[in-house]
């Protein structure tokens, strides 16, 4: 596991980080109160992180950006006890009671908090307290935060909170991106284009003044806008554009340009005959596009007829293409559906292929 040379933090992907993570929801009532700290760059899904972490586990999910609130409202407000002549404080409805199911608190951005707001969320980290409120034993409290390195609105934690945590630096793993990404159904050509050139998948520069930038977040942004991408191109590069910026949105223009020269996806599933594309770019863009289309159905034959066309790159100065192609098939249909997964284990075009190229796979 590298670790972050700032931080001296380990630094471990969100898959990874889920792992662990679930390991210590399941002890939270029996091995301590340690909270989590979770930082990294923004756009790389370190709250989606959370929230589905949260569903995993079948527990409650409270979000509270310490950012945006004054630590009055985390306090809560004062009342008159008449009888016990004492001033009370009366929680926020938004923490958790003795009544809430098993949980987590998610306390996000909360190094962009005031030092004020953090002293307010020192007793609630630091002690499972505030005043007389208490934290439910079953709940976790889990916090994120931006580097300081990134440059974003950032306050140096306090030691003493600081302490309290456990800290986890999140980077991205473009494996596990692909692969989420399948499963959400991004646009196909976005997962291709990103396969072609990983670089492109996260260009987060502090030093830059560019407010839009591409990161796993950003691009799943972008695919929002396929529905505008062929009926008014230029209003659909606007919208990537806003999402990842120019040079990003221009590469990936000129990456779709190849759609033209392509055989129909469905000529090569239903082996009507086709012309084989040569240029690298060509072959990521009729991927995505092939891909897509055995999602929607990957009967016996359609599948049988995938693998003609990889072996058209078997053995050729292209072979790497041909187990990108396998490689990024299994991968889609593992995420998508644990069935189209197993279904594609057992085809028998398949256990031909992994008999031939287990050399390779090794």
């Amino acid at each position: 596991m590298t670790v972050n040379s700032e931080l001296d933090i380990p630094q471990i992907t969100i898959a990874n980080a889920k792992k662990l993570l679930k390991i210590i929801a399941s002890k939270i009532t029996s091995a301590g109160k340690q909270a989590i700290m979770l930082w990294g760059a923004p756009g790389i899904g370190k709250s989606d992180l959370v929230r589905q972490l949260a569903k995993d586990t079948d527990r409650e999910f409270i979000d509270i950006r310490l950012s945006t609130i004054d630590p009055v409202d985390l306090r809560g407000l004062p009342h008159i006890d008449k009888e016990l002549s004492l001033t009370k404080w009366l929680p926020p409805d938004f923490l958790p009671t003795e009544a809430s199911q098993p949980g987590i608190l998610f306390l996000d951005e909360i190094n962009a908090a005031s030092p004020m707001i953090q002293a307010s969320a020192y007793q609630l980290i630091l002690d499972r307290k505030l005043g007389n409120y208490e934290v439910p034993p079953n709940w976790l409290i889990i916090a994120a935060g931006n580097r300081l390195s990134d440059k974003s609105v950032t306050y140096r934690l306090p030691t003493a909170l600081a302490n309290r945590f456990s800290h986890f630096e999140i980077v991205v793993s473009a494996e596990e991106w692909y692969q989420w990404a399948w499963k959400n159904e991004i646009d196909p050509y976005i997962i291709a284009f990103l396969r072609h050139h990983p670089d492109l998948l996260i260009q987060f520069d502090p030093d830059s003044n560019r407010i839009a930038f591409p990161t796993p977040r950003s691009w799943a942004f972008a695919s929002s806008f396929i529905e505008v991408r062929d009926v008014e191109l230029g209003l659909y590069y606007k919208g990537l554009q806003s999402s990842v910026g120019s040079s990003a949105s221009q590469q990936f223009l000129a990456f779709l340009k190849h759609r033209a020269d392509l055989p129909d996806p469905e000529d090569i599933l239903t082996d009507a005959g086709y012309d084989i594309p040569q240029s690298p770019d060509a072959q990521y863009v009729l991927m995505g596009a092939l891909i897509n289309a055995l999602l929607r159905d990957s009967s016996t034959e359609r599948v049988e007829n995938y693998f003609k066309f990889v072996a058209h790159f078997s053995g050729t100065n292209a072979a790497d293409y041909a187990l990108i192609l396998v490689k990024e098939l299994t991968s889609a249909f593992q995420a998508r559906d644990s069935g189209l997964a197993s279904q594609l284990s057992e085809h028998p075009s398949f256990k031909i292929w992994l008999k031939e190229n287990i050399d390779v796979l090794e």
